[in-house]
């Protein structure tokens, strides 16, 4: 935008105007910088700034990898629009789902299907739905995005922390004073509630429903977007999706650099995660004659997984690859280990992990309501010699059956991302 373009008589300029926003709140300085064209023109310099991510010296530079980058940015640009529109009134809340198989970030769970809605500290809200047979649910009531800052969780409930009437509903009230029943606390700073569904047998299990209300305020319809409340969505919109970029470069450069071939960082909780969780992030570098076997114990856990993700901390193509292997879908072998081959050809073993051709990633484990935590090896061999690396009874997949395998894989993307 034109630096010099007044803003509603005001004389400041759009940066400046930006500035008092940000120092002092002023709902009339947002009003005149949404009625000039201010705050949209704003909003459009936040999302060039986000695509300077991409083409920064360390992102990566390949010309495969730097469409991925672009294809990424255009995901965190619709579900930063997405959010600025279903987000706007936290009176009338609704949720959204938010990444998913089109809009990817944060190294997003291949299991996960994700719901967000915004909400506020000081009001009480109730959320209906049905269990359905989907493995697992978390709900939080959370801060915010931790790439945001706003990385605070306050409250969660588990599947089974839930009392389910017997045809399958359920009825959780949020508020600030204690509720018989399913209840969860609201923190006077809550502005979120997460949910996440863990799916275990892909072929069968079906999500959760979940809707959500103010209590008191059933029935009415949103408020009409003020100048000044919209100058802040469209601000924060922005936010979202430069910030966002921003930070998970900045992990995934970091991860390039404390790289050791041949290790595996141990399984951790991050701040901002959920307290059930932890990840294990690392890098993987293979020639294209090479693979990397990875030979872990099982955890006692109710959910586990790995994944591979690539330079851009998002999950690779789940659906129509076998990029991911949870705790339902491995092969354990008869020592009783859990080993998966990550390689660029499918070395015709169950537990192989598809690069989608990518030399260089990430892979990611993760341990949900775990009482152990393994410490997963991994060794590289040449892709010839990967049946010598494995137990001799371990399984032969044939073409046939790995397309069948990945046909239930798109039909089960496809009927997860038709709910919520």
């Amino acid at each position: 935008m034109d630096d010099e373009r007044i803003a509603g008589g005001t004389g400041a300029t759009g940066d400046e105007l930006k500035r008092q926003r940000m120092e002092h709140n002023a709902p009339e300085v947002d009003a005149e910088r949404l009625m000039s064209g201010v705050a949209w023109a704003d909003f459009c310099d936040t999302l060039k700034e986000a695509g300077g991510h991409i083409l920064t010296e360390s992102a990566p530079g390949s010309p495969a990898e730097r469409a991925e980058g672009y294809r990424y940015l255009l995901g965190l640009v619709s579900a930063g629009i997405g959010q600025a529109v279903g987000f706007a009134d936290a009176d009338v809340p609704s949720f959204f789902r938010n990444p998913d198989s089109s809009s990817k970030w944060g190294a997003e769970n291949a299991d996960n299907l994700y719901l967000w809605t915004k909400i506020r500290g000081d009001a009480s809200y109730r959320i209906t739905g049905t269990r359905g047979s989907v493995h697992d649910f978390l709900i939080e009531v959370k801060e915010g995005y931790m790439q945001l800052g706003d990385d605070r969780n306050f409250a969660a409930l588990s599947a089974g922390d839930i009392e389910v009437a017997p045809d399958g509903s359920f009825e959780i009230v949020l508020s600030a004073d204690e509720h018989r029943g399913n209840w969860l606390p609201l923190h006077p700073d809550a502005r979120y509630v997460a949910i996440r569904q863990y799916f275990y047998d892909w072929d069968s299990e079906e999500a959760a429903e979940f809707r959500i209300v103010r209590i008191g305020n059933e029935g009415r319809p949103p408020r009409p977007p003020e100048p000044a409340a919209m100058a802040v969505i469209l601000d924060e919109a922005g936010e979202w999706v430069e910030t966002t970029a921003g930070f998970w470069n900045q992990w995934v450069e970091e991860l390039r650099a404390s790289y050791r071939p041949g290790t595996i960082s141990p399984a951790r909780r991050y701040v901002g995660g959920a307290d059930d969780i932890r990840y294990g992030n690392d890098i993987y570098r293979l020639a294209a004659d090479e693979a990397m076997i990875v030979e872990s114990e099982v955890p006692e856990a109710r959910y586990w997984a790995f994944q591979l993700c690539d330079l851009w901390f998002k999950s690779l193509d789940y659906a129509n690859r076998q990029t991911s292997i949870n705790g339902r879908q491995a092969h354990i072998d008869s020592d009783g280990l859990f080993r998966c081959v990550i390689a660029h050809e499918d070395p015709g073993v169950p537990n192989w992990l598809d690069t989608a051709g990518h030399l260089e990633g990430m892979i990611q484990y993760r341990f949900v309501w775990s009482e152990t935590c393994p410490q997963p090896v991994a060794r590289v061999v040449k892709f010839a010699e990967v049946r010598d690396g494995l137990p001799a009874d371990t399984p032969l997949v044939d073409e046939d059956t790995r397309r069948e395998i990945i046909s239930r894989r798109q039909q089960h993307v496809a009927r997860r991302e038709r709910v919520g």
